[in-house]
């Protein structure tokens, strides 16, 4: 089990707040908390293929989720804007969870349309939408599971929640030591 990746699909079908529709980390960990520390692994609770939520949460045996040096679930606020230490994390203890501005479409900022248009369709390369506003409406979640430098541009590298037929088969590669779009606020 220490290899298989655990469900993300369960987390947006059955934490309390609906996956996609107000969801939040508190959440998922109190649900994990109070479903007697057991999760799926994908392969037994798959993600569909949008990553949307369904209609509701399916029934489930789930493992149960260990706490040692190889898994641990830890909840705590990083420093904000502090993207070496989010390295540090990612290197020293794993993935780590960010919100982010994703998806502001409804006033008239030139910048958060591109940026919110270069997001949806990410296929490929390191998004970088220079000027992208970094204080408001954090209004997405991703994983930050890695991080390396392409073309002399470092980046993040995020897993997004909306399936294998968003980004580049769900990931996406963001310009690192920017705050881009306030990932590290």
């Amino acid at each position: 089990m220490e290899n298989d990746p655990l469900s993300p699909q369960q987390l947006i079908d059955c934490s309390y707040e609906n996956g996609c529709e107000g969801g939040s980390f508190v959440d998922v960990l109190n649900y994990i908390h109070d479903n007697g520390d057991r999760l799926n692994l994908e392969k037994d609770y798959p993600l569909t293929p949008t990553g949307a939520k369904q209609d509701k949460c399916q029934n489930f045996t789930g493992q149960v989720l260990s706490y040692n040096a190889t898994h641990r679930l830890q909840y705590r606020q990083l420093s904000t804007g502090n993207e070496n230490y989010m390295k540090q994390i990612v290197y020293e203890q794993g993935p780590i969870y960010i919100y982010y501005n994703a998806r502001k479409r409804e006033d008239n900022d030139t910048i958060l349309h591109q940026a919110s248009a270069k997001f949806d369709h990410y296929g490929y390369g390191i998004y970088d939408v220079p000027g992208c506003p970094t204080h408001e409406n954090m209004n997405h979640a991703m994983v930050i599971i890695g991080y390396g430098t392409q073309n002399g541009t470092d980046y993040w590298l995020m897993e997004n929640s909306w399936g294998i037929t968003w980004g580049d088969e769900g990931f996406i590669k963001i310009k690192r030591g920017a705050n881009m779009c306030g990932l590290a606020t």
